[in-house]
């Protein structure tokens, strides 16, 4: 029996470093976790006023604990969905407040800050302040972010948008065939691959990337770029002839931007 002790001691110990305490959650912390959850399910709904009211509580609440990662994180979830609401200025309030207080965040929101106001600043048509963003967020990257796929298919809308059809291809090409960055910018680079066919008259391959792009935005449910593949299509189709193809996709993408509409009207 003496001998059989320390054994015994051995597996109680086991036992008691296999049920550790639970540690209690702060009423805060929980409020957190809920407004977390909430502005999640409205974004899924497509509810993007009750997505904005959850993050915005919720980056309150993370300022009021000085918790600085999960503030930038929801600052930088409430800039998107302010510049999805057409609120450009709100959105890139947000994210300059970051930028410009980046010694208390952590790198990569700083990163991810520079790139959303890069993104932001080319959608209303500031190109070059856009280009001067996108730089700003290589610098930060350093090539070794997780932004890196992200950054270089923003490089190769910049050149689409200035004109440079042939170098958007060169540069978004190759990430179209690397399945290794994510179903979502692997979407992204064929849609882009397939625009700047189209520019330089290539309608054939435009068609079969948009196609592509097609297959993998609708198992990620991107109504926006479902409907933006399928007017790709009727284009490239339309410009190839043929005209009973060309009108299919046309029908297919209005009831996708119609769906969208009614949603939103709900």
């Amino acid at each position: 029996m003496i001998r059989r002790l320390p054994l015994l001691l051995l597996v109680a110990m086991l036992a008691a470093c296999g049920s550790a305490p639970v540690q209690p959650v702060s009423p805060v912390a929980e409020r957190i976790k809920a407004e977390e959850k909430d502005a999640r399910r409205a974004l899924k709904s497509g509810d993007l006023p009750r997505a904005h009211q959850a993050f915005s509580r919720e980056l309150l609440l993370q300022q009021s604990v000085d918790d600085a990662a999960g503030a930038a994180s929801t600052a930088i979830n409430l800039a998107t969905v302010k510049y999805r609401l057409h609120d450009e200025e709100g959105a890139l309030a947000l994210l300059d407040g970051i930028l410009n207080a980046k010694a208390i965040y952590p790198p990569d929101s700083a990163v991810q800050a520079a790139f959303r106001k890069a993104v932001v600043l080319l959608h209303i048509g500031r190109r070059v302040d856009a280009v001067a963003a996108l730089q700003q967020a290589d610098g930060l990257c350093q090539r070794q972010c997780g932004l890196l796929a992200s950054l270089e298919l923003l490089h190769a809308r910049l050149l689409l948008a200035g004109g440079d059809a042939s170098g958007a291809l060169a540069l978004a090409q190759p990430l179209s065939g690397r399945s290794d960055i994510g179903r979502e910018e692997q979407a992204n680079a064929l849609r882009l691959v397939a625009f700047a066919e189209e520019k330089l008259q290539r309608p054939a391959d435009a068609l079969q990337h948009y196609q592509a792009a097609l297959v993998l935005d609708k198992p990620l449910g991107f109504a926006d770029r479902i409907g933006e593949d399928l007017s790709g299509m009727a284009r490239a189709a339309k410009q190839l002839g043929r005209d009973g193809e060309a009108e299919v996709y046309a029908r297919r993408a209005a009831l996708v931007a119609e769906s969208i509409k009614q949603e939103h009207v709900e």
